[in-house]
């Protein structure tokens, strides 16, 4: 009897493994379509197990359902209660109304008291190493010293830093923006500060950073250049934007000028952009290139997107 109850338990535990794999499985298979920005793809995945009552699921369920919009805003509401019922600090903060939320828009069930759960939720998962509950302490708690602007401006850069340090790379987005709002970012050495936050962020593959990197690299061009094609190399469709923009703004283009508009307007549109749809639908480029170069174009930017999927870089802390 003995042996059999042994085998019952290990099969048990097996049993509770491979479930919790495939849950986490199905979580991350929706996220990688929310990068994309295919949200009718994702939806299902995530549906699936937050009818399990996976709270990350229901948190992304809803959030991918905001993206939706149409009849989903008046369930979605639903979802984001009872994740954050559950204990997840991302939908508490979601249910607290302010002026940046979207408590009347999406009708949210908002309420005050999940501010503090919230803090209290990532301050615990801050001790424990996590660098985007450190991220969102320095955006959210607020504390004496946010009456004096000085203070408040050194602590959250101290506490950005912390989160850096810990792997949260949006955090180097946030302490550029803190620099720039509250120093001269033309001082050399607060410029220099900058940079090495986005770098740290850009090495470890962070394309937004890249982004910033290649705007205050203007003055060497070929630098700035790499930091937007690297970053489009990694899928993010705001490199393709900064890289089409850059051909838009000149005037009287040569032939080469124009095909590489043309061909980051079209990757960008690719990449689910579709600012520049009006030029490429039109004649405006056809009117500058000859059919056999769009041609040309078309297949090298095809065999592009075979090897580069879109990828957005969302996470809990920048999707809607």
């Amino acid at each position: 009897m003995k042996p059999l109850l042994k085998h019952l338990k290990y099969l048990s535990i097996l049993t509770s493994l491979c479930f919790g794999q495939a849950t986490f499985a199905s979580v991350e298979e929706g996220l990688a379509w929310t990068q994309q920005g295919e949200w009718w793809e994702a939806e299902p995945l995530f549906l699936e197990e937050a009818e399990k009552g996976n709270p990350e699921a229901m948190f992304w369920l809803a959030k991918t359902q905001m993206r939706m919009g149409g009849e989903r805003i008046f369930t979605l509401g639903r979802w984001m209660e009872e994740s954050a019922e559950q204990g997840n600090p991302w939908a508490m903060i979601e249910l607290v109304d302010g002026p940046n939320t979207y408590c009347s828009f999406f009708m949210l069930p908002c309420d005050d008291k999940w501010f503090d759960k919230a803090i209290e939720k990532w301050q615990q998962l801050a001790a424990n190493g996590d660098g985007k509950a450190m991220y969102m302490l320095a955006k959210h708690k607020d504390t004496w010293r946010k009456y004096v602007p000085y203070l408040a401006h050194r602590t959250r850069v101290a506490q950005y830093e912390q989160a850096l340090e810990m792997g949260a790379n949006r955090a180097a987005i946030a302490l550029y923006n803190e620099l720039s709002r509250h120093q001269d970012i033309k001082d050399p050495a607060i410029r220099e500060q900058a940079i090495g936050y986005l770098k740290i962020a850009a090495e470890r593959g962070y394309a937004p950073a890249m982004v910033e990197l290649s705007s205050l690299y203007q003055s060497d061009k070929d630098k700035s250049l790499l930091y937007l094609k690297t970053a489009l190399s990694l899928g993010y469709p705001e490199a393709a934007s900064v890289l089409a923009g850059n051909y838009y703004l000149k005037d009287n283009r040569t032939k080469s000028e124009w095909e590489e508009f043309y061909k980051y307007a079209k990757i960008l549109f690719e990449l689910g952009d579709s600012f520049y749809d009006y030029q490429l639908k039109g004649n405006y480029f056809k009117s500058a290139l000859p059919t056999e170069t769009i041609a040309e174009l078309d297949q090298e930017i095809e065999d592009f997107l075979t090897k580069v999927k879109p990828n957005r870089f969302y996470d809990e802390t920048n999707l809607y």
